[in-house]
């Protein structure tokens, strides 16, 4: 075989069935390969790397699973590292698999070379794992070791990247297995002093971080707060991860509801979360009260608040334990009937009207990606969500133009689920020509775009900043006319007076469609 054949085999051996790319020639051979098995593993070519970045990204915090994007070297990289970047800062497992010149060229400026870039260097910061392959041979324990580094602990991005002349030697080479990574389980004496500080505790306030989506452990995680009686947050990377009717769940962390009840607990149970600016006001935030922190990241352990009991442990194993041993323990509950009054403060908050439409409309499992935008920010702590890797946001690295593509990633995924993107003018226009990606594979997604022509969420800093505003206001196409030039049914609602209803039909409709929402 050669080494483009032995590198897809070696990923349909990982599971791999969907793959996001830009084809270039350094990859022939892979594409080659991809060829004679895309029965196995389809692959669907992207308008911008970026855009396959983002696809990975939202095929990935979807499933759970890894999302593979494929790129020439150079351009193509550095234009799908600001989605890697996103996925770095949101804990998703995105791999990035790119070409390189010919190992010969090894000691030659890369600057110099054919889509030069020292790949290594530039992306280092924003993977987890990095292989350069520069030999036929080294194919197999490459893709091994990526796909078991991005199944251990945390996820994060990954790199993968083949020397022209590795893809096309030819070697007899065994494939290996599918490589589930470590899931390390709490040692004995840990578990033992966490049950002993939850035991102590009368009030405990669990908060859920992305650690609990990633592992899928709602169940295990109902479960706990069950047990205990405890009312739940999540932070923005862990919303889904409880169900939002839920009676224990009180939505995202640091609403006023969730001030109350960490201000009244005796015990913050953190479940996979890294405790990052947005939930701790820029860590100005104490913690008075002990801390049980459980995170598959050893280095995230008390790295942010000292945490009297620190767990390295997969989350969902790691709650499996602490139920198990805290079922049928007697113990004291502190928090009586204000569970269910924080609860019912948290159901009185009011949504904004174009938030309240579309939780009304969208089905319970339909999946909604947000752009960054005045009404996206809405959406994270006023739509709730019931299922984990149903709702993608990016609350860290804030990239706008995420809502379309990762949407495509999602749908894909799930075919038979409903997948709603929803972004700003500005956002939109920045990952735009992915709309034909979608109308390509006949994706019915809906793309909500609301559009007032300038960049809203900017304008309130500058005016607060010098009482003016510059590069705020924008040009926009006719978004309709924009999205059927692509093939795509578009639709237009001034405000909101029809916009449910519009949305309703654009969901029963077996097309890519656009609605653009005017702002009056």
């Amino acid at each position: 075989m050669t080494g483009g054949e032995i590198f897809v085999e070696c990923l349909k051996a990982q599971g791999v069935k969907t793959i996001f790319g830009m084809p270039g020639g350094h990859l022939n051979p892979v594409y080659e390969s991809l060829y004679e098995s895309r029965e196995q593993i389809s692959h669907y070519v992207v308008r911008h790397e970026g855009g396959a970045a983002f696809m990975a990204d939202g095929y990935a915090r979807s499933t759970g699973d890894i999302g593979v994007c494929l790129t020439i070297p150079g351009p193509g990289s550095t234009n799908a590292s600001t989605g890697l970047g996103e996925a770095y800062t949101a804990n998703s497992p995105v791999l990035l698999v790119t070409g390189q010149n010919s190992s010969h060229l090894d000691q030659k400026d890369p600057s110099k070379s054919f889509h030069g870039l020292d790949q290594k260097t530039f992306l280092s910061p924003i993977t987890k794992h990095i292989e350069i392959v520069k030999t036929v041979d080294q194919i197999p324990g490459a893709v091994n070791r990526t796909f078991g580094a991005m199944r251990s602990g945390r996820p994060k991005p990954a790199l993968i990247e083949l020397a022209t002349d590795a893809l096309t030697a030819e070697a007899d080479l065994a494939i290996p297995i599918r490589n589930n990574g470590l899931q390390p389980v709490a040692d004995a004496g840990s578990l033992e002093k966490a049950l002993d500080l939850i035991q102590q505790s009368k009030r405990p306030f669990i908060l859920a971080g992305s650690g609990v989506n990633h592992s899928r452990a709602s169940t295990e995680l109902e479960q706990l707060a069950k047990l205990l009686n405890a009312p739940v947050a999540t932070t923005a990377m862990g919303k889904g991860c409880i169900s939002e009717d839920s009676p224990f769940a009180l939505g995202v962390f640091r609403s006023a509801v969730t001030r109350k009840a960490i201000e009244h607990s005796d015990l913050i149970i953190a479940l996979g979360t890294r405790f990052v600016y947005r939930e701790t006001g820029n860590w100005t935030m104490k913690i008075k009260q002990p801390l049980l922190q459980v995170d598959a990241d050893p280095t995230e352990i008390s790295k942010e608040y000292t945490a009297q009991v620190g767990i390295c442990a997969d989350v969902q194993i790691c709650l499996k334990q602490l139920n198990q041993g805290l079922h049928d323990q007697p113990r004291q509950d502190g928090w009586g009937k204000r569970t269910n009054q924080l609860r019912q403060q948290f159901e009185s908050n009011g949504r904004p009207q174009l938030i309240e439409d579309l939780r009304e409309t969208m089905p319970r499992d339909a999946i909604l990606a947000v752009d960054v935008h005045v009404d996206g920010y809405s959406a994270l702590p006023h739509f709730w969500v019931y299922h984990p890797g149903t709702f993608i946001y990016s609350p860290i690295s804030v990239s706008m133009g995420l809502a379309l593509p990762s949407a495509i990633g999602a749908q894909i995924a799930y075919p038979d689920r409903k997948v709603v993107a929803i972004a700003g003018d500005g956002g939109f226009l920045m990952t735009s020509p992915d709309l034909a990606t979608a109308v390509k594979y006949n994706l019915p997604i809906v793309i909500i775009v609301v559009n007032d022509n300038k960049l809203t969420s900017i304008e309130g800093g500058q005016l607060k900043q010098f009482g003016a505003t510059l590069g705020i206001n924008l040009l926009n196409p006719d978004f309709v006319k924009f999205a059927e030039s692509f093939g795509a049914i578009g639709f237009r609602v001034e405000g909101l007076s029809n916009f449910q209803s519009t949305l309703e039909k654009a969901l029963d409709m077996k097309k890519t469609s656009l609605i653009e929402v005017v702002k009056q």
